[in-house]
């Protein structure tokens, strides 16, 4: 698979969850060689009720990806 349209990330020390947990910087990078730039959401959530909603732009300032290949 080689489309998605977002991602929901959640974790927590020993099981529990008390706060956000963002992506590391090399799965922003998988992110941004796969998913669209500006539409692709990256959820970060503790509950159902408590989570944020990022575009990959947002968590990946300045990222590189297959379009700054291309010529």
């Amino acid at each position: 698979v080689r489309e998605f349209d977002a991602i929901c990330i959640v974790g927590g020390k020993d099981g529990v969850l008390t706060e956000y947990a963002a992506p590391c910087g090399v799965c922003r990078q998988v992110m941004m060689e796969f998913c669209d730039y500006d539409n692709f959401k990256v959820i970060l959530a503790k509950s159902e009720q408590e989570y944020q909603v990022y575009s990959l732009r947002e968590i990946l300032p300045m990222g590189f990806g297959p379009k700054n290949l291309e010529q």
